[in-house]
């Protein structure tokens, strides 16, 4: 689709220089209000806040007039109306006076001011998914961003306007769920439609609607804003940062407003992201600022879902981004789950996770969540949180940045509760000799259910010294809370991406039963490798500081380790002890 810039004349105006300005001065600001076309509204110039919002960065305190935001107020989603005053572009609508306000109180982003981020240097952003992702699973984590602008003899203070976050086919409970994660760093999430429509090839002009679409397809997530500038191919808008995260590659789309809604808490805009039109490159204070043209590629994320009422599917893209890719995946397989299956009770899911990426291997997990009541929010949170977690550590690996091609959930749901523990276990004979054969029986105990015995049938290696031998049956979850200390140095020490990844994929699984046979020795994990058994001249040097980064000393490391699948989510284990004569 081509598209239609500017005339030469809008990139071509003068800026006006804020030193000019005196109160009581007017001009005329531009922002849709319905559809894509630009209405104006009034503006009144009271005075000039030096370094409102950072050094040497001053802010322009404005009253804004108009039948529009006379009804409405400042409103989320006009950030970045341009403001004309003598035929000269003086800067961006930005800012607001807190919420209840009596009268249009907006802060004015200096043009010159975001003009400056075309020039920031293209470095890498800093990563923000390990917060995101800790406050999603725990909401009282969560720390508002402190962008106000305290107004002097006033006990108030000048806020980022709020952009709105439209969501299209998430439920209303997961909106509502996410809400503070995304308030916290100056989004305002809506429910509606979002997703990306046909709408008009409009003009790409000052006061025109611009969103960040973040997620696209049969899920839809999306930022809206207003377009401040146009120069040649480059953009600005906003007035204030989206996220603040420095140098990006968001795409970037024209909107269509559905509907501006009054409030007296805030008055906001409903939009439609429609027709992709170049890719946002920088996040910073003033603005976020891109080019026209090509919008970067996103990546492809299909959920299917295999359950007695049929199979469905959703596909959707979402931005390729380091900090926000894992918790959009997350969140949109729980709205593409929430939205399939209508079990309101037991639930079982097992789960296929497939991420690609090119010149590295799959990685390939399998989990399996089972939950016995409530509105299936543990078993399908468990879903997505895992997704989430998963590519967190692909796209936040130490080594480098990874080319992600693709992402896929295949999900088969059973409406019942397939949960079960390790009760008992014994063995024969009570005694053995290296190179003997050792029979282990463990009792599982299901869920509402007649317990049942399973065997495990092992030959005790040939090299094990003679002594005791510890004997543990266990679940995966139990077995790798005892190791918590080993698989965590194992990860670290993965020399490579593809060492990382293959780790993943050797990970334990939820419907294991684990046998394991270990004993106190001498042992040590190597650059993610187990050693079970090493000189104590080797252990000496492994514990020297020089090497405390990728070796661990590990006394008591597996000799044998089996395990039998079987159908059911377990918790618990049992362990024992046997000498080896």
């Amino acid at each position: 689709m081509a598209l239609r810039l500017a005339p030469p004349a809008s990139g071509d105006s003068p800026i006006f220089d804020p030193s000019q300005l005196r109160p009581g001065m007017t001009g005329v600001g531009r922002t849709v209000f319905q559809g894509v076309t630009p209405e104006e509204f009034q503006v009144e110039i009271l005075g000039v806040l030096k370094n409102g919002i950072g050094p040497q960065q001053d802010m322009i305190l404005s009253r804004l007039h108009g039948k529009n935001v006379e009804r409405t107020g400042v409103i989320a989603g006009m950030s970045g109306s341009p403001v004309i005053v003598d035929g000269k572009i003086l800067g961006a609508v930005s800012y607001r006076l807190g919420t209840f306000e009596k009268e249009a109180i907006a802060g004015i982003t200096p043009l010159g001011d975001m003009l400056k981020a075309a020039d920031m240097p293209r470095s890498p952003a800093p990563t923000l998914a390990a917060s995101l992702l800790k406050e999603w699973e725990n909401p009282g984590t969560i720390a508002a961003a402190a962008r106000s602008v305290p107004i002097p003899g006033m006990a108030a203070s000048l806020v980022p306007i709020g952009t709105p976050l439209v969501f299209g086919g998430y439920p209303e409970s997961l909106i509502r769920e996410v809400t503070p994660l995304f308030q916290a760093r100056g989004l305002e999430p809506v429910a509606g439609g979002g997703g990306q429509g046909s709408g008009e090839d409009y003009a790409i002009v000052p006061g025109v609607a611009i969103s960040v679409p973040l997620v696209r397809g049969d899920l839809s997530i999306a930022a809206t804003g207003t377009l401040t500038h146009v120069e040649g191919n480059k953009v600005w808008a906003f007035g204030h940062p989206f996220l603040g995260t420095g140098s990006v590659r968001y795409p970037m789309a024209r909107a269509e407003v559905i509907v501006t809604y009054p409030s007296l808490l805030g008055s906001f805009k409903i939009a439609n992201s429609t027709s992709l039109m170049g890719t946002l490159l920088q996040d910073r204070l003033t603005c976020i600022e891109g080019e026209l043209g090509a919008a970067p590629v996103m990546l492809p994320v299909s959920v299917s879902v295999e359950n007695p009422g049929g199979n469905r599917q959703f596909s959707f893209e979402v931005v390729q981004d380091d900090a926000l890719t894992p918790i959009l995946v997350g969140i949109s397989v729980q709205a593409s789950l929430q939205r399939i299956l209508q079990y309101s009770s037991e639930t079982t899911l097992r789960a296929e996770i497939r991420v690609e990426s090119a010149k590295h291997p799959t990685l390939s997990y399998t989990l399996v969540e089972s939950d016995i009541g409530g509105v299936q929010s543990a078993a399908v949170g468990g879903v997505a949180r895992e997704v989430a977690m998963l590519l967190n550590v692909i796209y936040g690996n130490r080594f480098h940045e990874l080319q992600v091609t693709s992402a896929s959930v295949k999900v088969v749901s059973l409406p019942e509760a397939r949960l079960a523990r390790v009760s008992e276990i014994s063995m024969s004979p009570s005694q053995v000799r290296s190179g003997e054969d050792l029979t282990v029986r463990a009792s599982v105990q299901p869920y509402r259910g007649e317990p049942f015995l399973k065997e495990f049938k092992v030959r005790i290696p040939p090299d094990t010294p003679r002594g005791p031998l510890n004997v543990l049956v266990s679940s995966a979850a139990n077995l790798n809370g005892l190791e918590g200390g080993v698989l965590q140095q194992r990860f670290n020490g993965s020399p490579s991406v593809d060492d990382l990844i293959r780790f993943i994929n050797s990970l334990r699984q939820d419907d294991g039963l684990y046998l394991q046979l270990t004993r106190r020795g001498l042992g040590a994990v190597v650059q993610g490798e187990a050693l079970p058994a090493l000189p104590l001249s080797v252990l000496y040097t492994l514990g020297n500081n020089r090497f405390a980064g990728e070796e661990y000393p590990a006394p008591d490391l597996p000799v044998l380790e089996v395990v039998e699948k079987i159908d059911f989510v377990l918790t618990g284990g049992r362990r024992t002890a046997i000498q080896v004569r």
